[in-house]
């Protein structure tokens, strides 16, 4: 069973980021190799930022996922502060930029090592070899 969020903290929590095309489920992006695998909320809200900045020319909108949590009225004064806040948590990030060609999704994606199908967390019983193998 995954913990809440609010219990992530204490796990060894990381972030996949992810860049889409179209919408997705974290379900089917965990089945793919991320863009980006960042270890610190501090440095999961430096890649949305960034990220968002590097399309900023092409938007017409950004939108971020209200779902996530309590978020900024204006999508314009959200900062690094708020997404690291809100990461720090353990909650996900999402963001929809819109632009005169289409649409962009980033995700960010908080993973525990259980959770993690590239990053699993070694096995505690022993084997014929003697020593543990990751999974």
């Amino acid at each position: 069973m995954t913990p809440p969020p609010s219990a992530w903290h204490d796990l060894a929590l990381h972030w996949h980021a992810h860049v889409d095309l179209r919408a997705s489920c974290s379900r089917s992006r965990r089945r793919r190799r991320p863009v980006a695998v960042l270890f610190t909320p501090r440095a999961a809200a430096a890649w949305m930022a960034g990220t968002v900045q590097r399309y900023r020319s092409e938007a017409v909108a950004v939108r971020y996922n209200a779902a996530t949590g309590p978020a900024p009225a204006d999508s314009e004064s959200r900062d690094n502060c708020h997404d690291h806040h809100l990461l720090s948590l353990g909650y996900p990030l999402d963001a929809l930029i819109l632009t005169t060609t289409g649409e962009l999704y980033l995700h960010l994606d908080p993973l525990g090592p259980r959770e993690c199908p590239y990053h699993r967390p070694e096995r505690p019983e022993r084997h014929d070899s003697g020593g543990n193998h990751v999974l």
